[in-house]
């Protein structure tokens, strides 16, 4: 099983997208659904209930470490990777404070998710002066104190982003080379946004054609490099094509994955935290095979192409904060994407066959905190 650790919701930045959109939805209605507001700051349960409760589990599970930002609380996440018996660990985090994890720590890390949107001007100018380079130069030194997992470049996508210029960015610029990029659009986290924002003209006339764009790239570059790029919602779905395979939800949340908030009680994600509707026990008392399961419901499940998206994001299709049409407009960005890749699908299989590119190259971690579907 795979378990988010939130260690804290305090964060040392204050993203636009974060900070900014929180201060102004912060009286938005949630329908009918009960919120908890009393979550403490950080951690207030005690660790070894943490480890009986993880020492349940059939196999050993995935330990993700989530925030806020998880590395304000370094001397805790420490304490747990002392305790914990895991199959791997991860990390979420902004990247800041990354130079202040001790290498023997960060060395056992399977894979680190840092927050980066694209290029120094974008970076900064949504999480703040300075931020990229910062983080730029915390992952060189990861690097040099002999860090061999994965580094992945998770970036937020807004209506200031070029997406296709953007991973190109992330890929092969000079400051710092990510062999891995996944993002996820900022649709349908908040209540108040959406008439502000021009998210239809921007999917129609700049998002949905880059994705096309950098999908031609992707299978051009295998053609030529023999090598497949390690862009996550690119990856994911083809897997799932060339393998015939179908997928619930693919991050995992509700059904394979679950975060346990920082008073120890499990929710599905860690973005549901808080929502007492899906409170699906505690720490104290409820073993991992007991937990609730909870599955997206309509419209997802009607949707012709639900096995392969798996219904996109479980918080989504609960709230629908957007309503009905900002959801279908964020459905039609799925749509492209899933579509493009059906288009690209023969050509990809005809570089297997010809021995160019193999179907080991688009295995991946499953349930390492990319959803696949942005």
């Amino acid at each position: 099983m795979h378990f988010y650790v939130t260690l804290t919701t305090r964060c040392n930045l204050k993203c636009r997208y974060c900070y900014g959109k929180s201060l102004e939805d912060m009286e938005s209605e949630f329908g009918n659904f009960e919120i908890d507001y009393s979550q403490p700051s950080t951690i207030n349960y005690d660790l070894e209930v943490l480890t009986s409760f993880l020492a349940k589990c059939p196999e050993l599970p995935t330990v993700i470490f989530y925030g806020g930002e998880p590395l304000l609380e370094i001397e805790k996440m420490i304490e747990i990777m002392d305790k914990i018996n895991a199959g791997k660990f991860m990390i979420q985090t902004n990247g800041v404070l990354l130079d202040r994890l001790p290498p023997a720590y960060a060395n056992r890390l399977h894979t680190i998710l840092v927050s980066i949107d694209g290029d120094p001007t974008l970076t900064n100018f949504n999480r703040g002066k300075g931020i990229y380079q910062k983080v730029i130069e915390n992952l060189r030194l990861l690097l040099k104190r002999g860090f061999k997992g994965e580094i992945i470049a998770r970036m937020t996508v807004t209506e200031e982003t070029e997406i296709e210029k953007q991973v190109l960015w992330l890929l092969f610029n000079d400051d710092f080379r990510f062999k891995s990029v996944h993002w996820q659009l900022d649709a349908l986290f908040g209540k108040r946004d959406f008439e502000k924002r021009p998210f239809a003209q921007w999917t129609e006339k700049i998002y949905n054609p880059q994705v096309q764009s950098l999908v031609k790239f992707w299978v051009e570059y295998m053609e030529t490099h023999s090598e497949v790029l390690r862009i996550y919602p690119f990856l994911g779905i083809i897997h799932s094509l060339l393998h015939n395979e179908s997928s619930l939800l693919r991050c995992g949340a509700g059904w394979k994955m679950f975060n346990i908030q920082t008073d120890g009680t499990i929710t599905p994600c860690p973005v549901m935290a808080g929502m007492k509707d899906f409170y699906l026990g505690h720490i104290n008392h409820t073993s991992p095979s007991q937990i609730r399961k909870v599955l997206v419901k309509e419209p997802c499940v009607r949707c012709d192409l639900c096995n392969l998206c798996g219904g996109r994001c479980l918080y989504a299709n609960i709230t629908k904060l957007w309503g009905k049409e900002g959801f279908r407009l964020v459905c039609k960005t799925v749509k492209n994407l899933i579509e493009r890749l059906k288009e690209a699908e023969p050509r990809i299989r005809e570089l297997i066959r010809a021995g160019i590119i193999s179907l080991k190259d688009f295995e991946y971690p499953r349930y390492n905190s990319c959803e696949i579907i942005p």
